[in-house]
């Protein structure tokens, strides 16, 4: 019940609670004719021309409500677009229609549902925020895992790198101390010659691994060229049989061919990196019996089979020994662990396929599928092969490494030609210059004056001899580079012999400047 106020307050009370409402109210008799008004009409809009309109829309709120009692209509839109209060208030015969403002009432509902609008959409901001909270925290845990698991390899590397490359130096400095010694005779230096070489394979292996590990999936420019499937297996030969027979091991190397109208175009450093690879682990894990090699040609496809009788490989370790760095594959595992998985890359990375068959104390055999990179027309008359040599050429050498000048001249001089050799590229421009060679033979790597910008420099001043690259860096885009400084050939190092008599055979046969 409503206390009592003092006349003067319930005074202003009410003249402050009706000015701020604005009434206005509305007689009618039962048939809704009106009868009389009282209040702010005109701010309810009840005082204009359309005052008949508003009416009747008043009269429509009420179709199907008694008219014998109170009845309450909150927040109804008038004509004039304000909002009222709406009351029904019996008085028979008749009754009254009272409107008092609910403007304000209306903008502070709006403001509040405003509020709960921004509300439910900063609740569902924070959702999405949460959200993409949550993955950051994934994504900087794969993060933290992979670094992780680069710590591991980094540290896996650098153990192989001082186990496998000191063992193997130790061996090799070792037998080279006995060969230089005074009781080196022919069979001890056979054995030191044979531990030599050895080590020496298992180095180039090693190092070739670790550079093709490096340079990743980005390293995956391809090659294409004529590969000598006969050249391969005379060096795949020569690399491994002296191996396998230090352990009394039968060693098998064959080629098969069809007759195409076409020359498949095959990249040869990565199939030589596959062969050597997985000769490497058939000569490592086989105790007894038998290693072999098999290249075939079957629709100009190339097939290489390696198979050896030695300890197997678990069904448990199958995937496990393509992994970097495993070392846990196979019983008695001494390598670095990275050969396999370099093998599966580089098949991959050609297109082709690499099948495994292995069980314990079975042996292993590996099928490797490749399709050709590109095809050329069979060339037609002599084979290159047969070309004659033409071995009164004068051939420049020049490498800043003594050792290797020194090898490529003894390897001239034994193919019958006339060598010179040079220590620098400027020192190789000059005497081009001076006396011009039929062939020049320049390394690319060297300090100073690159052989890629001596080779360009020669061209411009009008030399037309033959020239062969050398470098120790087999990606597509330096030999590209080599090619188009001028030079007619690019060979890698470590040089393979049978490549290297090939170019030279080949630069010589062709007349100078054509």
């Amino acid at each position: 019940m409503m206390p009592e106020l003092p006349p003067v307050a319930e005074s202003w009370l009410r003249d402050t609670l009706l000015r701020r409402a604005h009434p206005l109210l509305l007689s009618f008799d039962a048939g809704w004719c009106l009868r009389d008004v009282h209040g702010d009409a005109a701010f309810h809009g009840f005082d204009s021309g359309d005052a008949g309109r508003a009416l009747r829309e008043l009269q429509d709120l009420f179709i199907g409500l008694p008219l014998d009692g109170h009845q309450e209509l909150p927040f109804i839109e008038l004509s004039n677009g304000r909002s009222a209060h709406v009351h029904l208030i019996a008085d028979p015969p008749g009754f009254h229609v009272l409107l008092l403002d609910a403007e304000e009432e209306r903008v502070q509902q709006r403001a509040q549902q405003q509020l709960g609008n921004e509300a439910v959409l900063a609740g569902h901001e924070k959702s999405k925020a949460i959200g993409r909270l949550q993955e950051i925290r994934n994504e900087l845990e794969r993060q933290r895992a992979s670094l992780e698991e680069a710590n591991a390899l980094k540290n896996a590397l650098i153990a192989t790198l001082s186990h496998d490359f000191r063992t193997p130096l130790t061996s090799i400095f070792g037998y080279l101390h006995l060969l230089e010694g005074p009781a080196a005779d022919a069979a001890r230096a056979r054995q030191a010659l044979g531990a030599i070489r050895r080590n020496a394979t298992y180095l180039f292996t090693l190092a070739e691994n670790l550079l093709e590990y490096g340079r990743g999936e980005a390293g995956a420019l391809l090659n294409p060229g004529v590969l000598s499937v006969d050249a391969l297996a005379r060096d795949i030969d020569d690399m491994f049989r002296p191996l396998a027979e230090d352990k009394r091991l039968a060693f098998e190397v064959g080629v098969e061919r069809d007759d195409g109208s076409v020359v498949p175009l095959f990249d040869e450093v990565r199939v030589r990196q596959v062969a050597v690879n997985l000769l490497s682990n058939a000569v490592r894990y086989t105790a007894q019996g038998t290693v072999s090699a098999r290249f075939a040609w079957r629709g100009g496809r190339l097939r290489i089979e390696i198979a050896d009788t030695g300890i197997g490989i678990s069904p448990e370790f199958r995937e496990r020994v393509f992994k970097p760095f495993n070392r846990g594959g196979q019983a008695g595992s001494k390598g670095a662990g990275l050969g396999l998985s370099i093998v599966r890359r580089l098949v991959e990375q050609m297109g082709g396929t690499l099948a495994l068959d292995s069980a314990p104390g079975r042996g292993t055999r590996f099928t490797i599928d490749l399709p050709p990179l590109a095809s050329l027309p069979a060339p037609a008359g002599l084979d290159p092969a047969a070309t004659p040599w033409k071995k009164d050429f004068d051939v420049l050498v020049v490498d800043d490494d003594p050792d290797v000048a020194q090898l490529l001249e003894a390897l001239l001089l034994d193919l019958g030609f006339r060598v010179r050799v040079a220590g620098d590229a400027n020192a190789a421009v000059a005497e081009v210059m001076r006396r011009p060679p039929d062939l020049l033979l320049i390394d690319v790597e060297m300090p100073g004056l690159s052989g890629n910008a001596a080779v360009f420099r020669l061209r411009s001043n009008g030399y037309r001899g033959r020239i062969v690259t050398l470098s120790a860096t087999s990606t597509g885009e330096a030999r590209d580079a080599s090619l188009r400084a001028g030079a007619d050939y690019y060979l890698t190092k470590p040089l393979n012999l049978d490549q290297f008599v090939g170019v030279v055979q080949r630069a010589t046969a062709s007349p100078v400047g054509a």
